[in-house]
């Protein structure tokens, strides 16, 4: 006997719902029980691993969960023998154990029917996303986006300001100046030179101080010095402090 090939398990929950849904077919018989949901959606589908009806996810991509042929067949399992009037305890035993060929055969379509379901509808999502990512690489830098004018990158004001200062010329730079004041002191400054008159004027003003430091140059080191504060004399041995 001949077996199908079992597709990787690529569906993620949506998929599998609908999957099953196009198993089950819009003409299959409705559900005695109107409690009981035709087609399983994502919150009965979580229910039904928890009691073991179902299996838990076969893989997990990041944090999606990924199901594959045995699920759709064990969904479809139940769904059909519900429609028949069973209760779920009964189709939980019934189900166990089952080889995916005598669940394939429960749900009316064969093992082969179900994987080509399955591939197509993991080609179609594929297709979609590759659909999907071909326009955001073809949509231009700056372009209108529903509705709104979108860009790449938006200078900030902060970022147009710098530009701005840095396209501008920078004025050049005032040349810098010097004059000595007497000994080996020397005014610095960013400007025009001294004329005639602004000299005399310096040297008026610059004059006590220039005598003040020269006094203090010309004094002993020893003179300059503070004075050295005494010791504390230690208590002797005993005595009190």
């Amino acid at each position: 006997m001949t077996t199908t090939k079992q597709p990787a398990a690529d569906l993620t929950l949506a998929e599998l719902a609908s999957v099953v849904a196009e198993i089950l077919g819009t003409g299959s018989d409705g559900v005695p029980n109107g409690r009981v949901r035709q087609i399983p959606d994502a919150r009965t589908i979580r229910w039904y691993q928890t009691l073991g009806i179902v299996d838990r996810p076969a893989a997990f991509r990041g944090r999606v969960a990924l199901y594959g042929r045995r699920h759709v067949l064990q969904l479809a399992s139940v769904k059909r023998l519900q429609a028949g009037g069973l209760p779920l305890a009964e189709i939980q035993r019934g189900l166990a154990g089952r080889t995916d060929t005598e669940l394939a055969r429960a749900t009316g379509r064969s093992v082969k029917a179900v994987d080509d379901l399955i591939r197509e509808t993991v080609v179609a999502r594929s297709a979609a996303e590759h659909v999907r990512l071909h326009q955001l690489l073809a949509r231009p830098a700056t372009g209108d986006v529903d509705g709104r004018r979108t860009s790449f990158w938006k200078p900030r004001a902060v970022d147009q300001a710098v530009e701005c200062v840095a396209e501008s010329p920078a004025p050049d730079a005032p040349a810098l100046q010097s004059a000595t004041l007497g000994g080996s002191l020397a005014l610095l400054w960013n400007g025009p030179p001294l004329t005639a008159a602004d000299r005399a004027t310096l040297d008026a003003l610059a004059g006590p101080l220039v005598a003040f430091l020269s006094s203090l140059a010309a004094k002993p080191a020893a003179e300059q010095a503070p004075r050295a504060a005494s010791p504390i004399p230690r208590p002797e041995e005993g005595a009190r402090p």
